[in-house]
């Protein structure tokens, strides 16, 4: 038996060598600095930088300060990884810095754990649960835009961040006990954003996290005020058990497991709330800033969609029954998330040493791929830097390979609350452009590489429509 392990073990790593030795070399990115490696071009403009990875191979590798990485610019071997071998990657080590902060909820959480919480959360995302939040979602779009005034300027991401949070916090729980919880997260989560992308991506900035700056102290109070608010809201619904709310939160705390009747911890409620709160919030915000951003940019793209919206809706604020009619608004979303993915950029660690179509990813090794990079792939798309909503009409979908549409992830960690997402933003959109255009004060809006793709700057003036 012995001889039979030592055997083993030896095959196991002549199989190891043979494989090192057999595979092509991962080329180092071009324009590395002494100390720093990439870490400039990766503050200073990483859209074009992780775009410029993609002529230089389909697995290139980065250094972030003394961090090693491997980039994967192609679409088939980051299907490879997501759908094809997703047990063989955890989510990496920017993601640890996230669960230090927001807790071990299904964005952050690996393996069992993250299986686990996925089979007691999905059905709060089924498809006939989506249309009663739908509701929710109509009630609060015109609520959120009945104070707008014609002539008004408006900061579009900050008004879009407002209305998504009040929809995911509505969805998630109907007690005044989060109004508190709802005016901290208003006025903390930006700041939040901004510390933990910065933390995620500059190997410097995360050392200096635990000096004692104002900045950091700062950082310290507001995640530490959320949390409390988290941990009292958690407490306040398990204490008031005759209420006969319907929303996500009362839900979760009456999950059990099939097979042994398990339930979620008060911990594990309180993980999921931070993580669904952070992450349904700024990245569908981020996607209705720039569709009216584009709005104002292909102006006939705008007049379909008043045309329709104008024919199906004849004026009135849309409903999830309308969707279905609202087909080219539907197009003109899908193609947004392309266009500017807010989830631009993801990452992934190998969890032993893996073959990756004949590339050798060693274990312990990060792995980063943008879907930002994928969507603009001309391998993949025709003319993939024009926005055209019409590629996604029923003739010319089909024409999109799979492994092209990555905007909310794929295989077993494909973002949960997907459809969520684009129910609210199609029903804000045709409730909002049947009301409301929206003139450019800016001479040229930026995209803003931060935790979500979003406009910088984007202040706009309303004009009503007749």
């Amino acid at each position: 038996m012995f001889h039979g392990t030592l055997l083993s073990l030896a095959r196991d790593q002549f199989y190891g060598l043979e494989l090192f030795l057999s595979s092509p070399a991962i080329a180092p990115a071009r324009g590395g600095l002494p100390v720093l490696g990439h870490a400039l071009q990766m503050r200073n403009d990483p859209l074009s930088f992780f775009n410029s990875l993609r002529e230089q191979g389909d697995i290139v590798e980065i250094k972030l300060g003394p961090q090693r990485a491997y980039v994967v610019t192609s679409a088939e071997l980051v299907r490879e990884i997501l759908v094809v071998k997703p047990r063989e990657f955890d989510k990496g080590a920017q993601f640890d810095e996230v669960r230090s902060m927001l807790g071990n909820g299904l964005a952050n959480s690996d393996g069992e754990t993250h299986r686990r919480h996925r089979l007691l959360m999905q059905p709060a995302f089924r498809r006939d649960r989506i249309a009663d939040y739908a509701k929710l979602m109509h009630d609060e779009i015109v609520h959120a835009i009945e104070g707008w005034q014609d002539g008004q300027e408006l900061d579009v991401r900050k008004e879009m961040s407002a209305l998504t949070l009040a929809v995911t916090c509505r969805a998630m729980m109907s007690s005044d006990a989060a109004d508190e919880l709802v005016r901290e997260l208003q006025h903390g989560m930006p700041f939040v954003f901004d510390v933990m992308y910065k933390r995620m991506v500059n190997p410097l900035v995360k050392a200096m996290g635990k000096l004692p700056t104002s900045r950091n102290r700062e950082f310290t109070e507001v995640l530490s005020r959320m949390h409390r608010l988290a941990d009292e809201l958690v407490a306040s619904y398990r204490s008031d058990t005759d209420s006969d709310r319907h929303d996500l939160l009362t839900m979760l705390l009456l999950a059990k497991e099939a097979e042994t009747g398990d339930t979620l911890s008060d911990q594990e409620i309180h993980d999921q709330i931070m993580t669904i709160l952070v992450a349904g919030t700024e990245t569908t915000a981020s996607t209705l800033s720039w569709v009216f951003h584009l709005f104002a940019e292909y102006p006939d793209v705008e007049k379909r969609v008043h045309a329709e919206i104008d024919e199906v809706l004849d004026g009135r604020p849309a409903e999830y029954a309308d969707l279905k009619q609202l087909t080219y608004t539907a197009q003109v979303v899908s193609e947004t998330l392309r266009y500017y993915p807010p989830g631009w950029i993801l990452t992934r660690r190998a969890k032993q040493d893996i073959d990756l179509k004949g590339h050798h990813i060693p274990a312990g090794t990060s792995v980063m791929f943008s879907p930002w990079v994928i969507h603009h792939d001309p391998k993949l798309y025709r003319e993939p830097d024009k926005f055209d909503p019409d590629r996604w009409s029923p003739d010319r979908a089909a024409e999109i390979p799979r492994e092209a549409i990555v905007q909310f992830g794929a295989g077993p960690r494909k973002c949960i609350g997907d459809v969520f997402a684009v129910v609210e933003a199609s029903l804000a959109v045709a409730t909002i452009a049947g009301r409301w255009r929206f003139q450019p004060t800016n001479a040229k809006v930026e995209p803003l590489a931060a935790m979500a793709l979003g406009p910088r700057d984007l202040v706009m003036k309303l004009e009503r429509r007749d």
